[in-house]
């Protein structure tokens, strides 16, 4: 089984603001995407979640069992993200939900226009080197053990959407885009290793992944 690289915790809300026991929702939103943090602190099932935007989650505490699509249910544990594409219903159960044992998981909402412009740079200036036509997204490749990377870079953007920084909306602007990048990456090789097929990833766009973040430092003058 991969490695699951867990996501640093996000602190609790205290009782005394919860409004909900199931699902409760903090939102954190910025120009190009929308961090929501869900707590359910109470047994329940089937529960219905759909964001207009496509959505990374990622959890951080406790257990769902997630209902997508048409398959069956599946456990999400922490260190492990899904993607849910915009308008999609997602139905969820908390078996082991309880005041004492918290599920907690983040919704990263981002922008299409954000991911559309990303994908358009990568057809454009580092196309595919297989059979495919161009880098989109795995529809299929929806449930995954994060990366060091994208736990990392799920990690950043949670503390710049929650944070008080300056320069938050181009700081998450720069981290999307790799995101965007890293998960895209992931489901090619994911489904390249499905087909037991193996090709080089492509030198530039591994350059970029390994580079973006050193530039990115350089060019704001940032310290992390």
């Amino acid at each position: 089984m991969p490695k699951s690289n867990q996501l640093n915790l996000v602190p609790l809300t205290k009782e005394h603001y919860l409004k909900t026991s199931i699902e409760n929702r903090t939102a954190f939103t910025l120009e190009r995407c929308e961090l929501n943090v869900f707590e359910t602190s109470q047994e329940s099932s089937q529960i219905p979640l759909t964001f207009n935007d496509f959505v990374v989650t990622s959890m951080l505490r406790g257990k769902k069992v997630m209902h997508l699509y048409n398959d069956h249910g599946f456990d999400y544990l922490p260190g492990e993200s899904v993607l849910v594409p915009a308008g999609v219903t997602m139905k969820i159960d908390f078996p082991e939900a309880r005041k004492e044992n918290p599920t907690q998981c983040i919704a990263l909402a981002i922008d299409h226009q954000k991911i559309e412009n990303t994908l358009a740079f990568l057809n454009e200036k580092y196309p595919r080197m297989d059979n495919q036509n161009y880098w989109k997204f795995n529809k299929n490749n929806y449930h995954f053990h994060n990366s060091f990377e994208i736990s990392a870079l799920l990690n950043k953007i949670i503390a710049v959407c929650s944070g008080t920084m300056p320069f938050k909306d181009i700081l998450a602007d720069l981290t999307l885009q790799e995101l965007i990048v890293n998960i895209v990456q992931m489901q090619n090789r994911k489904e390249l290793d499905n087909d037991h097929f193996k090709i080089k990833v492509p030198i530039r766009l591994h350059l970029l992944l390994h580079l973006s973040k050193p530039i990115y430092r350089k060019i704001l003058n940032w310290k992390y």
